[in-house]
Order: structure tokens, then sequence, then C-alpha cells
């Protein structure tokens, strides 16, 4: 099955792609960047900037609806999504014809490179061996080389391959040249051999398979390959210490084409730059290139925070069908609540959003988030679901929430088990997407297991609870509030203390049978303290509520005032 944002993302991501290329290839030419050496190092970086851009963004959540929900957040996962619905064309899924249109493209271009691999050893293998008796055997000396030196008949351009056992190819034309245009010639393939850049240069070409749909990665691989040959230029000037004959040994193979897909010594779209920057006998200044750097740096990143804001890729869930079942490995080694472990503090939130196109008027989602040691949600899977909608109310919990719901609702009419079956899973959906994306600060210990609860639309303000935990009641009337054991203070967060936020914040606790606080939620809401506030009130304990006898567990309304001393 091929996951729904596939597609969407893709194309996202190559715009971001474009998005880069397009702000870096505007900046050599602005700045007026002449330092081959810094052009390939900034071209390499862009490149890799592309590359790693997917996997270094957050993932936005899919969202169903622009309209934001009354969400009161107590602490803790669910694991479903609704499968949205896949375009088709004829009896193929679009996203499918897509991957198979790529895959093929790759493909190809992976045989291309493969002919030009076998090509070149064909002209190995026919070409005739230089020897060590002339100016070739000289020059691997000097550069401590061993490369394989041979002159091909068909070769039209010199040409470097090998990474383990390299081997220079030259044209038999070049015999024919003068002994200084030999002398560059050579001196500019064994360059290549000494630093190793046909490793590079298939990596270029496998970057470039991958991404052959997009016309950035070739242009990028182009700008890539031709800053390279202008750094190896630079060298093998230095080398022969002959400036006009190595001019002259571009101008000897540059009306040459060849179909083998390597760096050619001589382009005809790249002769010019080439011969420009040889001829040039100032350079940059160490102050300006540090200035340019910087400029640069700044631009590609700031193209780079637009990009990924403008074009966000979205985040893949799971299918209600792929509910976990049961606590998953994680979750059975967390470690409990306590006030040495507290739940920490949220420093990332993500509201869920009410879902458009179905019938509900409101729901609440319990879930059980496992947090690692970086404060990471890391499992997460839904315990309790209650949907309402105008002819239906559902309320499922335990273990198997999806087989729970198949036996409910086939008691109900079949339009509104259907309408009933799509308000579940679309809660799921949005509580779980949204608890993904929340970020704690590190617990103490880890892993550490709690609740979260999110609530949409008009859903009630009670807190529903599995029966097996027994019926809460609620505190007024006959139900007086149960005795404080143990207060523990809120601590004033740092960032609301210096912003001088006060306030109260309401909270709804649920008190358990042994007197501990097993739930809290927000009821009214300051942000920047709320949580504060739910750290301190799950660590309070209580003298233990009595029903003829028996404890009970009660539900109570607290509130904690925050003042500025």
């Amino acid at each position: 099955m091929i996951p729904p944002h596939l597609v969407p993302n893709l194309v996202a991501a190559s715009v971001q792609v474009a998005v880069v290329v397009v702000v870096a290839s505007a900046l050599p030419w602005l700045l007026r960047l002449d330092a081959p050496g810094i052009r390939y190092a900034f071209w390499r970086a862009v490149a890799l900037l592309c590359l790693a851009l997917p996997w270094i963004q957050p993932l936005q959540q899919a969202q169903r609806s622009g309209r934001a929900t009354t969400v009161r957040v107590v602490e803790e996962f669910a694991g479903s999504i609704a499968q949205p619905t896949v375009p088709t064309f004829g009896h193929f899924e679009v996203a499918s014809l897509v991957i198979a249109v790529l895959v093929f493209g790759t493909v190809v271009r992976l045989c291309w490179l493969a002919f030009g691999v076998i090509r070149l050893r064909q002209l190995r293998g026919g070409g005739a061996s230089d020897g060590d008796a002339n100016v070739g055997g000289d020059l691997q000396r000097t550069l401590d080389t061993h490369a394989e030196v041979r002159y091909a008949a068909h070769l039209v351009h010199p040409v470097t391959f090998g990474l383990f056992k390299p081997v220079v190819l030259l044209p038999q034309a070049l015999r024919f040249q003068s002994a200084d245009i030999q002398h560059a010639v050579i001196g500019h393939e064994l360059i290549h051999v000494q630093r190793r850049d046909w490793a590079w240069l298939i990596v270029e070409e496998l970057a470039v398979c991958l991404l052959w749909f997009h016309p950035a990665a070739w242009w990028l691989a182009s700008r890539i390959q031709l800053a390279r040959e202008e750094v190896v230029d630079e060298l093998a000037v230095l080398l022969t210490s002959r400036r006009k004959a190595y001019v002259e040994a571009l101008l000897a193979f540059a009306d040459s084409t060849s179909v083998v897909p390597t760096a050619a010594f001589a382009r005809r779209r790249h002769l010019f730059r080439r011969i420009a920057l040889i001829s040039k006998e100032d350079s940059m200044s160490a102050r300006r290139i540090v200035a340019s750097c910087a400029v640069m740096a700044l631009v590609v990143l700031g193209g780079s925070w637009y990009a990924v804001a403008a074009f966000p890729l979205r985040a893949s869930v799971a299918t209600f069908a792929q509910l976990p079942t049961g606590p998953g490995p994680l979750e059975q080694r967390a470690r409990a609540v306590t006030p040495e472990n507290p739940i920490p503090r949220r420093i990332h939130f993500e509201p869920p959003l009410m879902p458009d196109g179905t019938q509900a008027t409101g729901g609440t989602v319990v879930m059980k988030i496992t947090l690692d040691d970086m404060g990471r949600v890391a499992e997460a899977r839904a315990t309790q679901v209650l949907a309402k909608g105008p002819d239906f109310e559902v309320e499922i919990h335990g273990e198997n929430l999806k087989a729970q719901l198949d036996t409910l609702l086939q008691i109900k009419q079949p339009d509104v088990a259907a309408a009933a079956r799509q308000a579940v899973e679309a809660f799921v959906a949005a509580a779980v997407t949204s608890v993904r994306a929340w970020r704690y600060d590190p617990p103490a210990e880890a892993p550490l297991a709690f609740q979260v609860t999110s609530r949409f639309g008009d859903a009630p303000e009670k807190m529903i609870f599995s029966p097996k935990e027994g019926t809460a009641l609620r505190v007024g009337g006959d139900i007086k509030p149960p005795v404080k054991i143990r207060d523990v203070r809120p601590a004033y967060p740092d960032d609301a203390r210096a912003a001088g936020v006060t306030g109260v914040v309401i909270l709804e606790t649920r008190i358990g049978v042994d007197g501990s606080v097993e739930e809290a939620h927000v009821l009214k809401s300051i942000p920047l303290l709320d949580q504060a506030a739910l750290d301190a009130v799950k660590q309070w304990k209580f003298v233990p509520t009595l029903m003829n006898g028996q404890p009970t567990p009660i539900i109570m309304t607290v509130t904690i005032n925050f003042t500025l001393e």
C-alpha cells in the first residue's frame, strides 16, 4: 500500500529543492565569487542541503479542517486515521502510476550510466599502454599517483575512472600535440586521480539517477562538476606552470563531444568560464571570501526556511485498523508518574483540528502516550473514544477498540452506523496526528507513560472512564471535598515570570480510591502556566472518599492562583 502522502510530499519536496536551488544559483554571480574552491564547496553544500531537507524538517499534520477545535488536554494517545481516498486513473491509482514512472526513469538512467562504464572498460581494453618513459611517469612521481595511463584510438576526450585501480584514458590524437599540451592534459587527469574525484562523480550521477525528473538536480550536478573542473584547472596550472599551454590544451579538445557520462577535460558550454578563470591573475581577499560565505549561508538558509514553511511535508498516519491492541514494548517498561519522576513540561503542542466531512458535533479521545529519554512521543494508543452526533452517541474503551466498535455498530441502522464509524475514526485520527507532534522536556526516568485527553466541538465537560475503574462521583451537594494530606506548590515557569504573567488556572481532577490524583485537565487556561499547575496538582494526595464504607473515585475542580511576589 502506497502511503497516502507520498505523492503530495514528493511534489512539495521537489518545489522546496527548486526554491533552494534558484536562490543559491544567483549568489555566486551577485557576489562575484571567483574562488573555485569556495564555489565547489558551496555547490556541494547546497546539494547536501537539498538531499537532507526532507529528513531534517518537521512533518506537518495532515489537516482535515481549517477550523480550530475546543481542545482540553489532560495528559495521554491514539493511533488511527481514516484512510483518505486516492484518486484513480483507469484501474490504477495515480500514486502507483507516478511511482512506476519514477522507477522506470531511474532504471533507464542507471542503464545509461552502466553503459558508460562498460564503454570505458572497452576503450581501456583496446588502448595502448603509455608506460613510464614519458611525461606521464614524471607527473605520477611528482603527484605520488599510481594510475594506469593508456591511449585509445576512438576516444575524443581524456577520461579518468576507477577508484582502487584508476585508469587515465587519453585520445590517440594527444600524441601529436606539443609536449606542453600533453603535460597539461595528463597533469589535469592525474590530479583527478590524486583527489579521487571518480568516487564523487559516481555519487553525483547516482543522485541524478534517483532525481532524474527534477531539472534542478541536473543543473546542480553540472554546477558541482564545473566547479570541480575549475579547482583542478587551478591546481594543474600550478603543477605545470604553463598557463598559456593549459589554455591551448582546453581549446584543443573543445569541439569534440562524447557520449561517455563522465566529466570531460573541456566542454564547450563550460569552456569560456574556465579559460576566463585561468587567465585571471588576481584572487579574492580572505576578508571578502569570509563575508561572501556568510552571506551565502544566511541567504540559502533563509530560502530553505521559506520553502519549508510555504510547501510543508505532511505526516503519514496509521489507519484505524492498525490501532495497537495493547501496550507496546516501551509502554510495558515505562516508569510510573511519581513526585520524583513527574510528567515533564510540554515544550511543543499541536492542537487537533475538528474533522470535516463527519456528522459529529463533538467527541473525546483518551490516549496513553509513552515518552522516550528525549521527551518524544515514542508510543501511543487510544484507550477510550466518545463521539456524538445528531443520531448517535458512541463510547468505546479498552484494548481492542476496533473490535468493540464493530460489535457496537452492529445494533445500529446501516446509515447511522456508517456515520458513527466515520466520526470515531476521524476523531482518533485528528487526536493521534496532533499528539505525535508533541514534545516534552526529557523525563527524569524514561520511558514514562501517562494519559492525555483531547476534546472536540461540544464534547461534555466531564471525564469518561472505563467501567472497570468504578463510577466517579462529582464533588457537590452531599459529596464533600476530600481532605488534602500532601500539597505541592506549583513552580512558577521562568518564561511566565519574565513576562509578568499572573492569573488563575482552573483544573478538573479525578481522585482515585487511594487518594492520589489520577487525571487532571485544564478548564480555564493560561497557556504559560497550565503545565506548572498540572505538574503540581498531580502530586497532591487526599484522604480517600468513602461511600458505604468503600473507597470511591471522585471528580473535583481545583483552582491554582499564580501571583508574583
